[in-house]
């Protein structure tokens, strides 16, 4: 939480953009079936906009249901009772003057984020849902004359890009009441194309992934070519881990006792199923030793499922309510 606390603490100008800012933070915090016979992704209707509005083949991508963590008991007990708020719930004079003047408040009305990310590309995108009022947004960016950033308009939609910044500058679109658009200017730019035109698909590796995503109406995110090349010490099993992993697909439920966790694996090239299901066995062992003296913590470990199947790596577990207060602690 620390994170949405600095965003709180930014300068007015900098404020504009928290929300493309947060969405990211957002989405990574978010780090029984099996997966194998999920419903995929293409089960929601913002699920599907936002895909077709998104770059279509990219590296990471993700979806947090912020309004089902808020409403989530889990998440309530686990944070304290602050719930997943973008920001400090004590923010500074100008946010707090931001929210009057808008009636944004993003801790309280942003319920779904999209986010894309290529690392080779160094580009990123968001699609964010949520309850906003695009005129006194508009209004409220005309009247600060120390903002840092460029208004145009492109289709009739409003749009703000970043004057200071290195590299492609970063900018968002307010679409409507309802949709927020961001990212790095080409990015920007080729979703509000694609708004306005041919919608994008997810390529056929991408898709595939998302047929594997197990809650698609919780927390998300699918991770291609992980390439971690760094060597673990021999102690580290989960790092060992990660170095024999290709793509991944990670997916949440937010429950009132808890959350729901299942994840799928699928090896690199030199790699088999079956190794990597050894190894990740491993690190879960290794963590169950390492909490002996944390029973709730210890009882959440006896309980998580790890098998390979069809190629992969499943683990499917779930964290209750206990453990979660446990981990804020």
């Amino acid at each position: 939480m620390h994170a949405y606390a600095r965003l709180a603490r930014m300068p007015r100008r900098a404020v504009f953009f928290y929300f493309a800012l947060g969405l990211a933070v957002a989405v990574a915090l978010s780090s029984c079936e099996s997966g194998l016979n999920a419903p995929g992704v293409a089960a929601t209707a913002q699920s599907t906009e936002a895909l077709s509005l998104l770059p279509s083949d990219v590296q990471m991508l993700g979806m947090m249901d912020l309004r089902a963590a808020r409403e989530s008991d889990a998440v309530q007990t686990a944070t304290g009772g602050a719930g997943l708020g973008m920001v400090s719930p004590n923010g500074s004079s100008e946010f707090d003057d931001f929210v009057r003047r808008t009636g944004f408040n993003p801790g309280e009305d942003l319920d779904r984020v999209y986010v894309a990310a290529s690392e080779a590309r160094e580009s990123f995108a968001f699609v964010a849902y949520g309850r906003f009022d695009r005129d006194r947004i508009t209004r409220f960016i005309a009247e600060q004359e120390d903002a840092d950033v460029e208004p145009t308009e492109i289709d009739g939609l409003p749009v703000y890009f970043a004057t200071e910044a290195e590299g492609p500058r970063a900018g968002f679109a307010l679409v409507n009441d309802e949709m927020i658009l961001a990212g790095d200017e080409p990015s920007l730019r080729a979703m509000l194309d694609r708004l306005g035109g041919a919608a994008s698909s997810p390529s056929s590796d991408v898709q595939t992934l998302l047929d594997r995503v197990q809650y698609p109406d919780g927390a998300w995110f699918i991770a291609r070519d992980l390439d971690m090349d760094s060597q673990p010490s021999g102690d580290d099993p989960m790092g060992a881990a990660a170095t024999m992993a290709d793509d991944m697909v990670v997916s949440m439920d937010f429950r009132r006792d808890g959350v729901a966790f299942g994840a799928f694996i699928l090896p690199r090239a030199g790699a088999s199923a079956e190794d990597l299901e050894r190894v990740v066995k491993g690190g879960v062992a290794a963590a169950r030793l390492g909490m002996k003296d944390e029973p709730t913590a210890v009882d959440v470990l006896d309980r998580v499922k790890v098998s390979e199947r069809n190629g992969g790596v499943d683990v499917e577990a779930f964290l209750p309510s206990a453990f979660l207060a446990s981990m804020s602690d």
